[in-house]
């Protein structure tokens, strides 16, 4: 469920003057506005309602850009570089790892709501392999200690910036 009030995300909408053109601008605005970080099914049909479309249409654009998410997701998505030069150097490491001390696969969200971790192509750090990303925060040369000490960081909130 969203936290901002209704007075908000009509602002939000207004900004693009209900423009259907401006959908994809309108979803990622309210969905970064939200601390809960995704379009709740109450968001959705206020747009569908807002820009004369079918609740139907909206989702099919919220589910076909990855930007956007339908569902509660974890407080740290750990972004994995799984172009082909990590893939062949030191990116199988940091999935192993993840995996290892997180105890969830890819794409799993820990029982804490804490974190999940998935592949994206390259975010041009290949110099600094291996590298995860957490929003716009790049941690590069990663060991299986390192990454270790970046998830106690992370449960104590040394990061309050992410």
């Amino acid at each position: 469920m969203t936290n901002l009030t209704l007075d908000q995300q009509l602002d939000i909408i207004e900004k693009y003057d209900a423009n259907p053109e401006q959908i994809l601008n309108i979803l990622v605005d309210l969905q970064f506005a939200s601390a809960a970080g995704y379009l709740d099914d109450g968001t959705i049909k206020l747009v569908a309602d807002c820009l004369h479309l079918t609740q139907t249409r909206v989702f099919e654009i919220v589910s076909f850009y990855s930007i956007l998410k339908d569902r509660p997701q974890a407080k740290y998505v750990i972004k994995v570089c799984n172009s082909s030069p990590c893939r062949f150097s030191h990116g199988p490491l940091v999935f192993a790892e993840l995996e290892k001390q997180l105890g969830v696969k890819e794409y799993q969200t820990t029982a804490d709501g804490l974190f999940m971790y998935h592949g994206i192509p390259c975010f041009g750090a290949c110099d600094r392999d291996p590298v995860i990303k957490i929003k716009d925060t790049v941690f590069d040369q990663l060991t299986a200690e390192t990454i270790g000490e970046l998830l106690t960081a992370l449960r104590n909130g040394d990061y309050p910036e992410l």
